[in-house]
């Protein structure tokens, strides 16, 4: 047998851009990042984080893990009448993979989004785009023909999905594990999870100022990787090393990270406090907030780093894929 020419695979080209954005048009970008798996939060000279901090995630923000879901419980009217007509609804796929695999999410606007594979899609017999297909479970109008058509697609659509799913009500009164209750009463198992957190200090560390971003982003990697930057790793750094005129020495660093299922809501939220954090503490370097997708999610999305300091200053980082020249 042939071996493959291994060295003829070339890995994507990605770069990394930088965006300089105010306060208030960096909160309104939020709402179209997606679905959000872990955050992880850089502290330079912190070593107490407040409780307001500590416990921004709290009991109320749980989310569920429903075992084999079919399609056609999606477009239940109980389930659209309940939830999709009065909130929103978050959901993603569970261990699925891209390209080789079905995929679903439910995305901030109550958008049933699927990816299917060729033959799924073939046997669904609804339009596709790419092998996509786009539903507004909102707008369903379940004595149309058209709901019906769709209806009858879905049943013979046989594949389960495990699902992360979370609502969240319009009215502040009502209970948001309401989702849960209704999955359970239909037969389906359902688990209820709830965010991690995970803090670590490193004591005696050198970090780079705000003033090349580019360099701090590529720091920031580093240090969140656990990788120790010597005097003989500088140089790894853009071509650039850690000087007296580009970085300090503190006596600590702080990390935190969140893993979980985040709406944009949430992350609104997180942002808002380390705002507060910022002000309260007079603190005089930066902060950084990396947000990553889930690695089976539908929409446009790729991970992103905000960089946060007291001259107002927000740069948002982000990874793109360069075009075949």
């Amino acid at each position: 047998m042939i071996e493959p020419e291994l060295f003829s695979f070339h890995p994507p080209l990605n770069k990394h851009t930088y965006v300089k954005k105010c306060w208030d048009k960096l909160l309104v970008d939020v709402g179209e990042y997606g679905l959000t798996h872990s955050i992880t939060v850089v502290l330079p000279d912190t070593l107490f984080v407040p409780d307001y901090i500590g416990n921004v995630f709290s009991e109320n923000d749980q989310y569920y893990m429903v075992k084999s879901v079919t399609l056609s419980s999606l477009i239940d009217p109980g389930f659209v009448t309940s939830f999709v007509k009065n909130g929103k609804v978050y959901a993603v796929s569970l261990n699925t993979h891209f390209e080789i695999e079905d995929r679903i999410t439910i995305t901030n606007n109550n958008l049933l989004q699927m990816s299917l594979i060729p033959s799924s899609c073939q046997n669904i017999c609804l339009p596709a785009k790419d092998s996509r297909i786009t539903l507004d479970l909102k707008e369903l109008k379940f004595n149309s023909k058209y709901y019906q058509r769709i209806k009858e697609c879905f049943q013979r659509f046989k594949e389960k999905f495990n699902l992360l799913v979370c609502w969240e009500p319009n009215d502040d009164d009502v209970c948001s594990s309401s989702i849960a209750s209704y999955f359970d009463k239909n037969g389906f198992v359902c688990h209820e999870c709830n965010p991690r957190l995970a803090k670590k200090t490193k004591y005696n560390v050198t970090i780079p100022t705000d003033n090349n971003v580019a360099l701090l982003d590529n720091w920031l990697s580093y240090f969140c990787l656990d990788i120790d930057l010597d005097d003989k790793a500088h140089s790894v750094l853009l071509d650039e090393k850690l000087t007296k005129l580009n970085s300090h020495d503190v006596g600590q660093v702080t990390q935190l990270v969140w893993t979980g299922f985040f709406n944009n809501d949430k992350v609104k939220r997180l942002l808002e406090k380390f705002r507060e954090f910022i002000e309260k503490q007079g603190r005089s370097y930066w902060l950084s907030v990396h947000l990553e997708p889930f690695s089976n999610s539908l929409y446009a999305c790729t991970h992103k780093t905000i960089l946060l300091n007291l001259d107002d200053n927000h740069f948002v980082s982000r990874c793109i894929k360069c075009k075949k020249s």
